[in-house]
């Protein structure tokens, strides 16, 4: 008697634990859903960016109005305001673990420097040069329908 019951516990306590096996089809169904999120991750740079650089040489803090849009595949910058007294000149923008990327020319150093803009929401954070801090706001767009 003490053996059926013994036998009788073992088995449901293994039979129990086949609860917690899953299946690969929902982990492929997991990587759809990621990938989805990847290409959506682009769209949340698209905007028009109110900008403020600190501690910048000679000027102190710069305000610019930057606009990112996005042309099939490739994304483009604007420097709407601040960019006649800034200098810049915009290289080219990309994005990098979730980091968007701004490459400019400033003409009154002549070297090549980049933003790096992080984007929670709609605030604004990163770094000019890797020294300069800025913060500010992003506006998105709506998408047309």
């Amino acid at each position: 008697m003490k053996n059926k019951l013994l036998l009788l516990a073992l088995t449901l306590t293994f039979s129990s634990c086949g609860i917690f096996i899953t299946t690969n089809a929902s982990v492929s169904s997991n990587i759809e859903v990621e990938e989805t999120k990847e290409v959506n991750a682009t769209d949340k740079f698209i905007g028009k960016y109110d900008i403020t650089v600190f501690g910048l040489p000679d000027v102190g803090e710069m305000e610019l109005i930057m606009n990112v849009t996005k042309d099939v595949d490739e994304l483009k910058t604007e420097i709407e305001e601040g960019e006649q007294e800034s200098g810049f000149d915009v290289l080219k923008t990309e994005i990098e673990e979730d980091i968007l990327y701004i490459d400019i020319y400033v003409d009154s150093y002549g070297v090549n420097v980049s933003f790096e803009i992080y984007v929670d929401g709609n605030s604004v954070t990163g770094y000019l040069a890797d020294m300069f801090e800025l913060e500010g706001t992003i506006t998105k767009y709506e998408k047309l329908r």
